[in-house]
This record gives structure tokens, C-alpha cells and sequence, in this order.
């Protein structure tokens, strides 16, 4: 089942079989979905990949069993999913999926639990949520859907497994990527001195929190695939931008980028002066790099 996605989500496909192979099961998984428009049937085959004994690999006794089924409407007594009730997932939803898994399994399979729209739990959910990923009960596995994993809280983040997916028409339609290169080849050339050059490119315009919100995501992803092609995994191919980053930087450069990324998308969620902010990142990113 999963392998209907080798060639559509390769990095994620790579991934599980890797984990599953070398028996390290997450107790929890983020799943970072970019609007993929198959998200729901990629998850399911994911759960199911899970729920089952053999993890698909020993194909010959596929058919033997009727838990996928069961998966798929959501009829399996180890199975929850919880979705938004309203605008929000509430805090008794939470409870109630530890209620309900509170006795071990009676067939000896993990119980998974989705949530749906992890952005959309209410301060009293998300805090039950991490007191759960903190002291997992038993065999219990959390798949946690956000569309956007910068919008789940971070100390939620750290404790899953992150599974990013690949929106190919996304990418596409990103309308603003010539801008998001010509920035990338700025920040890696000019160093510091890009604070200088930057309003240049900006036609003096520093645009609003959301604009560098989603151009310091798509910075993270370009970054994490030049990590990757150095690594010589299977990667998103950017184009020649990847080589830009991989020539300007060894490996712990590139990390250290990605974390000064991290670190400025969650100033962002303050009513920080933009102009102020760009100086600062600006200041610590060129502080990663060969020449830095």
C-alpha cells in the first residue's frame, strides 16, 4: 500500500521503510502535509503500515487479515481520529483518547490515534497534548497532521518525528521564488553586508510578518535539501541554488542556518519592527558559512 508513494513522496517513502527497517517506531509523527492533495490516503497508508504485523513488507499474507479495511472506515477499536469540533480540537478530546487508551491492546497492536489540524488545538488541548507526547502510555502512537509544522507549538515539534511531504504543484505556484533565490544568493554573497543591499531588492518595501514567514519557510526546506544532496539523499531539487548553498557552506554551516531560520520564524509570532528583525537575522545568519 505504502509503496504507491514511492515515486510520488520519495523522501517520506525512503524514511518509514528506513525506520521501520531498523526498528526504531516513532511514539509520535508529524506529519508536515504542504496541502498535498493526497494527504489523506498517504496517512491512512502510513497507519495502516503501522497497525500492521507484518509493516506490508511480507506481501504473500496481505489479504489475510481485514485491518486495513477497518482502518479505512475507521472501524478498528485501536484506531482514533480526532478532528477540529467546531473551530477547535478541545481538551476533552484529548482526554478522551487517553480514556479510551488507557488498557493495553487485546491483540498486542499499537493504538494510533490522528488528529487532524493539529494548528487548530485550543491552548487547554495543546498543553493536555504535550503531557501526553511526554509520558507516552504503552504502545500508543500519535500521527499528528498540520499543513504547516511552524504553526504546532515547538515544544510539541520536538517530540515527534517529522515527515515533511512534497507539494510539487505548491512549489510551482510559489510566486515570489525568483525573489526568495535572489535573496538566498544575496545572504550567502554579501554576508553581513547584505543588510545594506537588501532594501534594494525590496524595492524599499519590507513587506508584513506573513510575507517572511512563508519566505523563511521555504528557506528551511531549500536548506534542508542542500543538506541532503551533500549528504548524497534523496533530495527536493531546487535547481542550481542548491549548489549556491552547498558551495558557500560545509554541513554545520547549513545547520546552523536552519537554526537561526527556526529561531527567527518564532520572533515573527512577536510585534517585532521587521526592519529591526531583518538586521538581526541577517547579523547571526552570516555568522554560518566557509567565510563567515
Amino acid at each position: 500500500m505504502l509503496e504507491v508513494y514511492q515515486d510520488k513522496q520519495p523522501l517520506f517513502y525512503e524514511e518509514v521503510l528506513n525506520s521501520i527497517k531498523h526498528q526504531k517506531i516513532s511514539h509520535a509523527y508529524l506529519i508536515e502535509t504542504n496541502h498535498y492533495l493526497e494527504k489523506d490516503d498517504l496517512i491512512l497508508s502510513f497507519i495502516k503500515t503501522l497497525v500492521c504485523p507484518n509493516h506490508y513488507i511480507d506481501h504473500d499474507h496481505c489479504e489475510e487479515c481485514n485491518l486495513c479495511h477497518l482502518v479505512d472506515i475507521h472501524a478498528l477499536s485501536d484506531f482514533v481520529v480526532i478532528e477540529p469540533d467546531g473551530n477547535w480540537i478541545k481538551k476533552n478530546q484529548i482526554l478522551d483518547i487517553k480514556e479510551r487508551f488507557k488498557t493495553t491492546s487485546l491483540q498486542n497492536r499499537p493504538r494510533i490515534y490522528w488528529i487532524k489540524q493539529t494548528d487548530k488545538l485550543n491552548s487547554q488541548a495543546a498543553n493536555s497534548l504535550l503531557k501526553f507526547l511526554e509520558e507516552p502510555d504503552g504502545n500508543v502512537i500519535a500521527v499528528l497532521e498540520v499543513d504547516n509544522r511552524y504553526k504546532v507549538l515547538e515544544t510539541i515539534r520536538s517530540r515527534c518525528q517529522i515527515y515533511t511531504l512534497i507539494n510539487h504543484q505548491t512549489k510551482r505556484e510559489f510566486t515570489n521564488f525568483e525573489l526568495l533565490v535572489e535573496i538566498i544568493q544575496l545572504l550567502e554573497s554579501k554576508k553581513n553586508k547584505a543588510i545594506a543591499y537588501l532594501p534594494t531588492i525590496l524595492e524599499n518595501d519590507y513587506q508584513t510578518k506573513d510575507f517572511w514567514y512563508t519566505i523563511f519557510s521555504e528557506m528551511i526546506t531549500i536548506y534542508e535539501s542542500s543538506v541532503r544532496k551533500k549528504e548524497h539523499l534523496i533530495y527536493h531539487d531546487y535547481g542550481e541554488i542548491l549548489d549556491i548553498i552547498i558551495n558557500s557552506n560545509d554541513l554545520s554551516s547549513m545547520i546552523y542556518k536552519i537554526d537561526i531560520l527556526f529561531t527567527t520564524m518564532n520572533r515573527l509570532n512577536y510585534n517585532l519592527n521587521i526592519t529591526m528583525m531583518l538586521d538581526q537575522f541577517i547579523i547571526e545568519f552570516s555568522g554560518g558559512g566557509k567565510n563567515g
